[in-house]
């Protein structure tokens, strides 16, 4: 089903997964920038990344995420994605199932297409602050976008320093704020919407 709504060297340009309300689009783990740093530090939230294990590392997978990483740098992917995004029937999107943004310019074309798209709500996860900073800097944050950056640590507090909605991991410590319902509902999103949402200042998920 994911093909017929577009492709890039083969590979189909969003990702299905089965937790979430329907489609969104992942790129290689190992690419992160900060990401990729933090898998090597105990205790953060990217020690035991799920993006790096299970059916992540399956060759088919591998392969589909580095041509949707290509496909970002490519010089139409502003207007394809744009009208793969169109097509899909669902309101909600997310940015990244694996992966993040790349570079201030990758984010300022995220951007286009959010706005390009104000019939789907569109979450965007990310570590990287400074890059998103920059764009913001340049351009204001579409109304259906919620930008939501990501604690270091498990265990550990929001980010601190930024004017946005955020994310935590809870192992041993207390839920701040919303703490996502998927670990009670067979790891489905289901009906909750609050990584979506703008009202939601920070979203707590328990570590696995």
């Amino acid at each position: 089903m994911t093909k017929n709504l577009g492709t890039f060297n083969g590979s189909a340009i969003l990702s299905n997964t089965s937790k979430m309300p329907r489609y969104s689009i992942s790129t290689p783990a190992q690419d992160c920038k900060t990401g990729a740093k933090l898998a090597k530090v105990k205790g953060s939230v990217c020690s035991s990344c799920y993006a790096l294990k299970g059916t992540y590392n399956f060759p088919s997978v591998k392969l589909a995420m580095q041509n949707r990483q290509a496909f970002m740098a490519s010089p139409k992917w502003v207007d394809l994605m744009v009208a793969t995004i169109n097509r899909t029937k669902s309101p909600w999107f997310r940015w990244f199932d694996s992966g993040d943004v790349q570079s201030v310019k990758h984010a300022l074309g995220i951007l286009k297409v959010c706005e390009a798209t104000p019939s789907k709500t569109h979450w965007i996860p990310t570590k990287e602050k400074a890059i998103w900073r920059k764009a913001l800097d340049m351009v204001a944050l579409p109304d259906n976008v919620t930008l939501r950056l990501s604690a270091a640590m498990v265990d550990g507090e929001p980010p601190k320093g930024w004017n946005g909605q955020t994310s935590t991991v809870d192992k041993d410590a207390t839920a701040i704020g919303h703490s996502c319902p998927a670990p009670t509902q067979g790891g489905k999103c289901q009906d909750c919407r609050a990584c979506w949402s703008r009202d939601v200042p920070n979203v707590s998920y328990h570590a696995h």
